[in-house]
């Protein structure tokens, strides 16, 4: 029990380690784009917050899809700790959708940080919650199958 809370807490640790990464890149992205696109974009009044609502709307979705990217990775790692294939499946299951909500979570977070007045028309946190809700289901399949396919192959 005790190798399969340590593999739980690594994956866990990896994602929020991307998290924190990806949440640094999402801010910086973020304030360089309304740096552009309104506060130095003279006469882009109407046109700016549309495209900064779509860019931050983009950047949830690759945070989003690099969930199950990340968890197929670390999966494959984790697999290959374990022989039984089923506490594979579930260590990196729940170890991936855990780790996939405090990546978001985080990432997300700080993309909201960067988000000034002029951005109003962007999505809030709390309008992202439900879909990573959802995108976190896919990224636990996939780290618990590829554990599992990882531990078979051991």
């Amino acid at each position: 029990m005790k190798n399969i809370l340590q593999s739980i807490g690594f994956v866990t640790a990896i994602f929020a380690v991307f998290g924190i990464v990806l949440g640094l890149l999402a801010y910086i992205s973020g304030s360089w784009a309304q740096s552009q696109l309104i506060t130095d974009a003279e006469g882009a009044v109407e046109f700016g917050p549309i495209f900064i609502a779509i860019s931050y709307l983009q950047t949830a979705v690759i945070i989003f899809f690099l969930g199950p990217v990340l968890a197929a990775l670390v999966g494959g790692l984790l697999g290959s700790v374990f022989s039984n294939a089923k506490i594979a499946l579930i260590t990196g299951g729940v170890g991936s959708l855990v780790g996939f909500y405090i990546m978001s979570i985080v990432a997300l977070g700080l993309l909201m940080l960067s988000k000034g007045a002029e951005a109003d028309q962007a999505f809030s946190f709390g309008q992202a919650l439900f879909p990573m809700v959802v995108a976190g289901i896919p990224t636990a399949i996939m780290g618990g199958l590829i554990s599992a396919l990882s531990a078979a192959l051991e």
